[in-house]
């Protein structure tokens, strides 16, 4: 891979890591949900990963295979490299996990927690100590050779079973989700994501045979964050809308409210819908069953003439821009 192309992947890479943070940052900031915290330090500890993991790996690999150094020493400086990103790579990992149960409305257990960072401390120490071992019993040239294919189906292993694990808690419990819009994109979510990190996984394990190939990797690996949180938005955007209730003043929903003759009880559903509540969440919360929430939400579509939340939000925030 020439200089040019090389310099090119390095900075669509970091444009990429930055661009899918800054997206990331702006969700969690408009909305303040949950899950677009733990999303946002996913994207965070995946791309700084990203950073010293790979491109690290990748820099050091360049210079000193110009400088016609050993395969030993050539070995050994990336996995040094390799272990300063593992424990972000540790925390990316957990993140996305956690993000797939907090997006289907689930917490991860206690025992769960333990026995994940318990798992993978060893597995990081291990690796640490492999590498110092490397260095004091001078590895040959086949012993490392080993040693980097072990690392590289090591990390497959690992990849796919935190996807089987992650992807798992949306695909057996997304049908649970009252909100048929939500369920939809859910799955979508979760159906991109394998997509993207499957091609990963793939060029990944092909990347040692080709420079071009490594280039095409890292370039997926950056940019492969970018697509489920532009979906994500999207989403959003269409059907969720941030709280905006608590800062419209008082005369301004009285008039709202006396103007399309809402009811008390409707109005509790509305703040309710606002809140970005589900209509079986509603129910929970009012008391009251799930059938009558869904007549309350018909009812007021039908006064206030819109078709869902978003629209009936916009139309409350007319109200407060006129005042």
């Amino acid at each position: 891979m020439g200089d040019t192309l090389f310099i090119a992947v390095i900075f669509l890479s970091i444009w990429a890591a930055i661009y899918a943070i800054l997206v990331t940052y702006n969700l969690h900031k408009k909305y303040r949900l949950n899950y677009l915290s733990t999303y946002l330090y996913f994207q965070i500890f995946i791309n700084v990963f990203g950073v010293y993991g790979l491109l690290g790996q990748s820099i050091a690999r360049k210079i000193i295979h110009q400088q016609e150094s050993s395969f030993q020493i050539i070995e050994s400086i990336s996995h040094f490299f390799s272990f300063l990103g593992l424990p972000f790579l540790i925390f990316a990992w957990y993140m996305f996990i956690r993000l797939c149960r907090e997006i289907i409305d689930k917490k991860l257990s206690r025992t769960f927690n333990l026995s994940y960072f318990f798992t993978l401390a060893f597995v990081f120490l291990s690796y640490g100590a492999v590498i110092v071992l490397s260095n004091l019993l001078s590895f040959g040239d086949e012993q490392y050779a080993f040693f980097s294919s072990a690392v590289i189906y090591l990390y497959v292993t690992l990849e796919v079973l935190v996807l089987i694990i992650a992807l798992s808690q949306i695909f057996v419990n997304a049908k649970k989700i009252q909100d048929e819009k939500k369920q939809k994109a859910v799955l979508n979510f979760a159906f991109l994501i394998l997509f993207i990190f499957g091609a990963g996984i793939t060029l990944f394990i092909l990347a040692e045979e080709s420079s071009i190939l490594g280039a095409v990797y890292l370039l997926v690996f950056f940019s492969g964050n970018i697509p489920p949180i532009l979906y994500w938005r999207a989403y959003l955007k269409k059907y969720f809308t941030a709280p905006v209730l608590q800062k419209i003043g008082m005369m301004t929903m009285e008039k709202f409210l006396d103007e399309y003759k809402i009811s008390k009880r409707e109005e509790e559903v509305i703040q309710q819908l606002c809140e970005g509540k589900t209509n079986k969440e509603i129910s929970e919360t009012l008391f009251i069953s799930l059938q009558t929430v869904k007549d309350h939400v018909y009812s007021i579509y039908q006064k206030t003439d819109v078709k869902n939340r978003v629209q009936l939000i916009n139309l409350i925030q007319s109200y407060r821009e006129e005042g």
